[in-house]
């Protein structure tokens, strides 16, 4: 687990790592000096053994228990992602289907290029990964920028040539829809704290 000192003390470190083993004892903590969100994610993914992981952070709820056998929606090798379902994706299964995709336009050199292009869609909203994946992509992620925006960036071209192999299936649980909800959003709100992304590059600052 990663904990980042952004928002709160060392007080409050301690206690959010109190909680983290009151529920799991023999959990693994990190709490890095610098706060860094690609950072976070390369660390715990890099340092994973597991055949699948499970990634969420502290900011998620899930809206319903979620069966072992999700796993099974890995039956195709090319699935390599199933992620829950959440209002933010704004996703019809029934129109678009299972496998989350988008379509984007690219610049390059300061050029907008005459091609939309489609290609899966990964996220680090909560989902389950292959292990092998996960590390892969830990592995080519650049801490410096957004670690879910620089899959589908020019600005990380060996990253978002290694996922393009792979895909990701959305998981609409027994509600048929939405499966985990953000809570972040309403504290940032709260607290007056925008998230801000400038070429693919995460910020949060006080408004």
């Amino acid at each position: 687990m990663n904990v980042d000192k952004l928002w709160g003390d060392e007080e409050d470190e301690r206690n959010c790592i109190e909680v983290l083993k009151s529920f799991y004892p023999q959990a693994i903590v990190y709490a890095p000096p610098v706060p860094g969100f690609a950072a976070a994610v390369k660390r715990l993914w890099l340092n994973s053994e597991a055949d699948f992981v499970f990634h969420m952070e502290d900011d998620w709820e899930l809206l319903e228990e979620i069966p072992a056998g999700i796993l099974d929606l890995f039956g195709e090798k090319s699935v390599s992602q199933v992620s829950l379902m959440t209002k933010e994706k704004n996703w019809s299964v029934e129109r678009r289907g299972m496998f989350h995709y988008a379509r984007k336009s690219y610049r390059f050199l300061g050029f907008d290029l005459p091609i939309r292009l489609k290609y899966p869609n990964f996220t680090t909203s909560p989902a389950f990964l292959r292990g092998d994946f996960a590390r892969g992509w830990g592995k080519l992620l650049d801490e410096t920028l957004d670690p879910e925006k620089q899959v589908r960036s020019l600005r990380n071209p060996q990253l978002m040539q290694y996922v393009s192999k792979f895909r990701n299936r959305l998981y609409v649980g027994k509600s048929g829809y939405y499966v985990a909800e953000d809570t972040g959003r309403v504290w940032r709100d709260r607290m007056g704290i925008e998230k801000v992304v400038v070429d693919d590059a995460s910020a949060w600052l006080s408004k």
